[in-house]
């Protein structure tokens, strides 16, 4: 079932169907023609758009905090990765958000992403853990490290995120899956 706090179309279609609806009652009695019907489907429409904006889910929360570390990684900002991550980060090769964020720094010295654009993904959220395995398509710049086997990547990841108290969705780990449609081992470093 559609979510009207992610998405406006089901407020929307029954806005719709509602100034149809009114539009037929205001052509068939002379009597109702009054403007104040059309208000009716306008408000509708509005409170549709009103709870997309501003109203939040988790869902849009999580893909929120994995764009704004996306967005963090190609602008080289590792101070701006270091807010998506939680205080308790761990993954298979950095035991800790600080060894992360060291990492990227150096890592930023010798490649540069020019973009990394999302081509699918799917978001599972357990509250208050989430996991989300996201395939990028990498584009590196010319002059880069890893630009001598290629110039395009596709990696997948799998990214686990936790909510705080402050209802705050943080990453907790990441994890590469594959890497050009090829099964990532740890042991492929």
């Amino acid at each position: 079932m559609t979510n009207i706090f992610q998405t406006p179309w089901l407020l929307l279609f029954v806005s719709l169907v509602l100034l149809i609806v009114v539009a037929l009652v205001r052509q068939n009695s002379p009597q109702k023609q009054r403007w104040q019907l059309l208000l009716l489907p306008l408000s509708l429409a509005v409170l549709a758009f009103g709870l997309d904006c501003f109203v939040k889910t988790d869902y849009e929360k999580v893909k929120h905090t994995i764009k704004c570390a996306r967005d963090a990684v190609v602008a080289e900002d590792a101070d701006a990765l270091a807010t998506t991550l939680s205080p308790g980060y761990s993954d298979r090769s950095h035991n800790s958000r600080d060894d992360l964020v060291s990492f990227m720094r150096s890592f930023f010295t010798t490649t540069k992403i020019e973009r990394a654009p999302q081509t699918t993904g799917q978001i599972v959220i357990n509250a208050p853990t989430a996991t989300a395995e996201n395939v990028y398509r990498v584009h590196v710049e010319p002059n880069s490290a890893y630009t001598q086997a290629a110039g395009l990547y596709y990696v997948k990841v799998r990214i686990r995120l936790t909510k705080n108290s402050d209802a705050q969705w943080l990453i907790t780990g990441c994890e590469l899956m594959e890497l050009n449609f090829q099964p990532f081992h740890r042991r492929d470093l």
